[in-house]
């Protein structure tokens, strides 16, 4: 009897704390999205499909993000063009791990801004490419401005890439969105759980694949005092990072999931019929 109210009060827990969360992330991003749709239409103009990642830097600005990645090789081509866009062999383990970002950088002015971009250049491994700010869009006054920003990040990279910032955006948007086609049926699913569009889809392994959203620590403030509570329960340290995602592994467990690790990581999710968990993550 002890060990059944023990699971009840298991499953309240998970169900109560990922509604709260859910609908926090909602909420919060309902109302960025009031104010400045402009920044998100410019999104999806740019890349050709959505995001609901968005973050306030240090600085001021407004980011708005969404990753493609491989961990390793696994069979999807979907973003085999890219590699060899850039140089790479999609069947050479060196150019794995393999993650493209895409996003935009946006701060507000009264004034245009005159930056006008440069060449994609390598950065620390990295091809990373930085364009001109437009107009997206405004709040009263002031107006906003966004650059389009790409990072291609695989294992291995030559110290220079011969091509274009705006065949790179190309040609990292037509890449990002297969990768995102060819596991729709996940991406459907965590907008159907979440009402929110994924930020990263990740293959891991073959027949492995997660979709999450990073939530803001700067935005999302009454998700951030919840996580610190939980948080607090195993370590002294603040959160870092809150993801919500979907996770599928083809593997079995516990339906309902309240685990915390030694390195300080609070897992709180219901395993879904299909091999995957639907989680909430504090690191």
């Amino acid at each position: 009897m002890e060990e059944q109210d023990d699971r009840e009060s298991r499953v309240k827990l998970v169900e109560n704390l990922l509604k709260i969360v859910n609908d926090e992330a909602r909420n919060s991003l309902q109302g960025v999205l009031r104010d400045v749709p402009g920044i998100f239409n410019l999104f999806k103009d740019t890349y050709g499909f959505n995001t609901s990642y968005v973050d306030l830097s240090e600085g001021g600005l407004l980011i708005l993000e969404s990753v493609c990645s491989q961990s390793k090789s696994t069979g999807n081509e979907a973003l085999a063009p890219l590699m060899r866009f850039i140089g790479l062999d999609p069947d050479v383990q060196s150019t794995y791990p393999f993650t493209v970002s895409l996003g935009l950088i946006c701060m507000p002015s009264q004034e245009g801004l005159s930056y006008q971009g440069e060449g994609p250049s390598v950065e620390e491994g990295a091809l990373y490419f930085v364009s001109g700010f437009s107009e997206a869009g405004g709040v009263g006054d002031v107006k906003l401005y966004c650059a389009r920003r790409v990072i291609v990040k695989p294992g291995s990279l030559a110290s220079e890439v011969k091509v274009s910032g705006d065949e790179l955006v190309n040609e990292a948007a037509k890449a990002c969105r297969g990768f995102r086609e060819s596991h729709s049926e996940l991406v459907k699913s965590f907008n159907e759980y979440f009402g929110l569009e994924p930020a990263e889809v990740v293959e891991i392994d073959e027949g492995s694949v997660g979709v999450d959203l990073p939530l803001s620590l700067n935005l999302m403030e009454p998700i951030k005092a919840l996580a610190t509570r939980l948080k607090s329960a195993i370590s002294e340290e603040k959160p870092t990072l809150m993801l919500l995602g979907i996770q599928c592994t083809g593997g079995v467990g516990e339906d309902y999931v309240l685990n915390a690790s030694e390195d300080g990581v609070l897992v709180v999710g219901r395993r879904l019929g299909d091999g995957c968990l639907r989680y909430f993550m504090v690191k």
